[in-house]
């Protein structure tokens, strides 16, 4: 956010020109305002109307007084920017984590038979000794590609016989080894599985949770208890859980894996990193992988349906982000934030209708990629969205209909 003077400082690393991008805001035109460097060119510090204002930078650059850098068409205006030569002793990768796109909490992660808390109140949700062990779950479309793979690897035609006219594998025979396309990793006792964004668990491993179709008020402590429309889970693919204690949902029964997901960033577990990911490092390693995986940079984030209870529930459900990639790799540091380097996705965002996103959806030429999350999680991302929004210099905040964010990795 800008600072209470009215200041606002943003710097960007560019790593293929080998440049530090610093950009300022100010409340008031000044021709007497000077950027200097300290002489450990970790520091940049802005010099405006008699007050000074100091800026860690994302990497070292060369020392000195860069006043004389500025355009002069641009003196006198409230928004003045500079590029600083990235010092030479700064090898091409500032940082050793940059091209590590790993998500915060993986299998590797936990050790045996760590406890699992709501990061809220802090109640047990898996008690210690429960998980014996940790997995990694694997891609969204591993069970296409280990069909592939089945169907066309190498020297090996001893199952063509299986296959159907159209020349398609038998999806029974596939099934049987496990990876067919309808072939889903289902939750298993004492085993802790971890994706991106959630770990999943049997419902007999988790303690102090309500499990409702809709609100927390019409839910029950034993999922085997609810009667749903159509039958025992049929035509309802999840069931909202919340903590018993805080009453704030954590996550989802879903029906098909027959396991508990909990959202990372809802739960609080032990790690060998330390870390807790927030939602915004969650969705950022959801948009790499995706990005990865299909190869296209927008992507839509839209609500898992179900009525979480709320006031605004109707609003929250409604609300779907449109995103477009820029850059997934960038390092950036404000004076708005605080002092440390943040890595980041920027990124361009719009918030559009329901009817638009499932629209765009349905083309067969499919423009963007599906991500979805919770609603209360949407709209947690939308301010973290818009409060990065004002962190950019007043050039850089809008392109055409979109506007500029950044999603902290």
């Amino acid at each position: 956010m800008t600072s209470s003077c009215g200041v606002s400082l943003y710097a960007e690393f560019l790593p293929n020109i080998r440049q530090i991008s610093v950009a300022a805001s100010l409340p008031s035109p000044a021709n007497d305002t000077r950027l200097v460097v300290h002489a450990d060119g970790a520091t940049a510090e802005l010099s405006y109307l008699g007050d000074s204002y100091k800026l860690s930078l994302p990497s070292r650059v060369s020392a000195g007084d860069y006043s004389a850098h500025v355009n002069p068409s641009r003196k006198g205006s409230t928004s003045l920017s500079w590029r600083l030569p990235v010092h030479i002793s700064v090898p091409h990768q500032p940082r050793s984590h940059d091209s590590n796109t790993e998500p915060v909490w993986s299998a590797t992660d936990f050790e045996t038979g760590c406890e699992v808390l709501c990061r809220n109140c802090h109640s047990v949700v898996v008690s210690a000794g429960t998980t014996t062990v940790w997995k990694d779950l694997p891609s969204e479309n591993w069970a296409e590609m280990m069909e592939f793979w089945h169907c066309h690897k190498p020297g090996d035609h001893s199952h063509h016989d299986q296959a159907d006219a159209s020349g398609k594998a038998d999806e029974q025979s596939l099934a049987a080894r496990g990876y067919g396309a309808s072939s889903i990793v289902s939750a298993q006792s004492g085993v802790g599985f971890v994706d991106l964004t959630t770990l999943m668990f049997t419902e007999s491993d988790c303690q102090n949770l309500t499990y409702s179709p809709s609100n927390f008020e019409s839910g029950l402590p034993n999922m085997q208890d609810i009667t749903l429309e159509g039958g025992n889970g049929e035509g309802k693919r999840h069931l909202n859980v919340f903590c018993t204690s805080c009453r704030r949902q954590i996550g989802f029964y879903v029906f098909r894996s027959a396991g508990v997901t909990l959202h990372k960033w809802q739960i609080f577990c032990k790690s060998k990193s330390g870390a807790s990911p927030r939602i915004s490092e969650c969705l950022a390693s959801t948009i790499i992988s995706t990005t990865a995986r299909t190869g296209c940079s927008k992507s839509l984030i839209m609500p898992i349906d179900g009525n979480i209870g709320q006031t605004d529930g109707n609003k929250l459900e409604q609300t779907t982000i449109h995103i477009w990639v820029m850059n997934n790799n960038i390092i950036y540091t404000s004076n708005g934030t605080t002092d440390r380097s943040t890595w980041a996705i920027k990124l361009f965002y719009r918030l559009i209708p329901r009817a638009e996103a499932d629209k765009m959806l349905e083309k067969i030429t499919q423009e963007a990629q599906e991500i979805n999350l919770p609603p209360q999680a949407i709209h947690e991302v939308v301010q973290h969205l818009e409060a990065s929004n004002i962190l950019l210099p007043l050039s850089g905040r809008d392109f055409k209909e979109w506007k500029v964010g950044l999603l902290a990795r």
